[in-house]
């Protein structure tokens, strides 16, 4: 049985990693011979057969291929409705699991255990999605982690980094900026920041904008009319991100299956001038988390950079300027998170996470300086809290004779309720003939996964209401639909 097992379950690619018994982490190769597996699933027509990984990504009908379903993790609306059959963003996510889980015990061993690393932006309901979908591929989860927290773990243990830390972990979809203190085996977390939607994936559009362009110059045609077209060109312009990392110049040849071809040329200077601005966001968020953890440039020992986009000579160039000192890059940037998850399987390492947003309820309050009052968000544990932690916050009952106390659980920042998510909600029945101002005890706990508990007290009955935070929607499992489709899945044959 593989005892140490590391999962990173990424937006374009996913990869397995072990422990060996000299404690070195190992990425465990899938049955295609491949280190990483592409996020993609494929739904046959004519067959019951899932094909997971590049047998998915370059073949079949577009319309029955999934890409990039980590992207929908926290959404409770969204599914992917085939052959009458509605599919969750867990449920896709469990494919590609089962396939490295069913791929990779063969090389290792039974893998039943496990740690899943997550964007340290993941909010709660991506983070319970993420745990579903690998009880679906019959995996427990050990313990979720941050993928920069992860990451860190890697270089600590590979380049012996000790101080503050900065990890800069650009994948295909996502981008995460965490500062660290690391001291030996002791990891405290001061901040993390990120960013959804900011990847190589966004470059890879920006490439394909320009093909059209010039493409419509050329030919005077649109390059591509369906989805299946569109993918083909995509693809190509991945191929020539990849390449200006590498090379100066890069010419192609693109076309349609009706209007003839055209020459395309990208310099890395174009290249350069064309991400720019997107790159300009992702300083502004190292200097986001740098206030987040009253620091400067200076302060900061050591830039690590994680993700295959940190291959990309101008992001490299951009942290160098701003911190003025090269960043550190492993080499296999892409496979860090995965090894660093791995080696957190073991518990040799002593991680102080922070936890990755504020959470709060909405509450009627009156402003002691203004008079002004109306209902805000009221934050029970701020963002950057050190977890596990629980904390406590007292607040009144406004009316006499209230029945009944709702307190809605809210996820976010700002005070303004138009800002926050309302991610759950506490009904609690209280005695009748009661005044108004009696206290209430609002309690959160937060685990060391990033998950949300909630209490309601009543102080003046002794009445209390306890819930873990839970989310409604098509796209919404219920334990009971888990394990019925969990077990469903375990029948699919799975390539």
């Amino acid at each position: 049985m593989a005892d140490y097992v590391g999962i990173d379950l990424g937006t374009t690619l996913s990869g397995l990693a072990h422990l060996k018994p000299d404690g070195t982490p190992e990425i465990v190769p899938n049955a295609d011979g491949e280190r990483l597996t592409p996020s993609v699933v494929y739904f046959d027509p004519h067959e019951d057969v899932k094909l997971v990984g590049s047998a998915a990504r370059d073949g079949g009908d577009p319309d029955r291929t999934i890409f990039q379903i980590k992207r929908h993790m926290d959404d409770p609306e969204y599914f992917v409705e085939l052959d009458g059959k509605k599919w969750t963003p867990a449920e896709i996510s469990a494919l590609i699991l089962a396939k490295l889980k069913r791929e990779c015990s063969r090389i290792v061993g039974d893998i039943k255990e496990v740690v899943i690393t997550v964007p340290a932006n993941f909010n709660e309901l991506a983070r319970k999605s993420t745990i579903a979908a690998a009880e679906m591929a019959d995996m427990k989860v050990k313990r979720l982690v941050n993928e920069p927290t992860a990451a860190a773990v890697y270089y600590a243990q590979t380049q012996n980094l000790n101080g503050r830390i900065l990890v800069f972990d650009m994948g295909g979809g996502t981008l995460d900026v965490t500062i660290l203190e690391v001291k030996g085996d002791n990891f405290r977390i001061l901040t993390s920041e990120g960013a959804r939607h900011l990847g190589g994936g966004n470059f890879d559009e920006m490439l394909l904008d320009v093909y059209a362009e010039q493409y419509q110059n050329q030919v005077n045609a649109d390059l591509f009319s369906n989805e299946r077209q569109r993918r083909r060109v995509l693809a190509a312009a991945e191929d020539a991100k990849k390449m200006l990392s590498k090379l100066q110049r890069v010419n192609d040849t693109i076309g349609n299956d009706t209007d003839g071809i055209a020459r395309i040329d990208m310099t890395r200077e174009n290249f350069d001038k064309l991400i720019s601005g997107l790159l300009t966001r992702a300083i502004m968020l190292v200097e986001q988390a740098l206030d987040s953890a009253n620091l400067k440039p200076k302060d900061i020992d050591h830039v690590a950079l994680v993700g295959g986009s940190t291959r990309i000579p101008k992001v490299k160039t951009a942290l160098e300027k701003f911190f003025g000192k090269a960043p550190k890059s492993c080499g296999n940037v892409d496979e860090a998170v995965a090894l660093g998850a791995a080696i957190f399987a073991r518990k040799s390492a002593r991680v102080s996470e922070v936890c990755n947003q504020s959470y709060g309820t909405l509450a009627y309050i009156v402003n002691a300086k203004t008079g002004e009052e109306g209902v805000q968000n009221s934050i029970v544990i701020a963002k950057n809290t050190p977890i596990p932690c629980s904390k406590t916050q007292i607040y009144t009952t406004s009316e006499p004779n209230e029945r009944v106390i709702e307190v809605d659980i809210t996820q976010g920042e700002d005070s303004d309720p138009r800002y926050v998510d309302v991610i759950g909600r506490i009904t609690l029945e209280v005695p009748p003939n009661r005044p108004a101002g009696c206290e209430v005890e609002v309690t959160y706990s937060y685990d060391e996964s990033q998950r949300v508990r909630a209490t309601v007290r009543d102080k003046q009955s002794g009445r209390t209401q306890e819930v873990a935070v839970t989310y409604k929607g098509a796209g919404i499992l219920s334990d009971e639909e888990l394990r019925k489709r969990g077990s469903a899945l375990r029948q699919f044959r799975i390539e």
